[in-house]
């Protein structure tokens, strides 16, 4: 993801989650602030709306083996990606 937001020259905070792992009760705040939150699992995508989805729906899509967030997650403000889909990514982007 990092090589593809340096591509495409986009402006970006970087947050190394294996060095400073976020835990699972920040990443579902960080999940509930978006409107919408998809992420890739297994080669699909997974939509869920972060306002009424469970706190377990939003562990599964978010939490990496290790139990803190998954990387990589990307934000711009309304919605969070888990996993690189790169038309997805170019859709939140503009």
């Amino acid at each position: 993801m990092r090589e593809f937001l340096a591509r495409e020259e986009i402006e970006h905070a970087y947050v190394d989650v294996r060095k400073g792992p976020i835990p699972p009760k920040q990443t579902i705040a960080i999940v509930r602030k978006h409107k919408r939150a998809i992420a890739k699992m297994g080669g699909k995508l997974r939509e869920i709306d972060p306002k009424t989805a469970t706190d377990q729906e939003i562990e599964k899509l978010f939490l990496g083996r290790e139990g803190t967030m998954r990387a990589p997650c990307i934000s711009d403000g309304k919605t969070i990606l888990g996993g690189f889909d790169q038309e997805t990514l170019a859709s939140m982007l503009g």
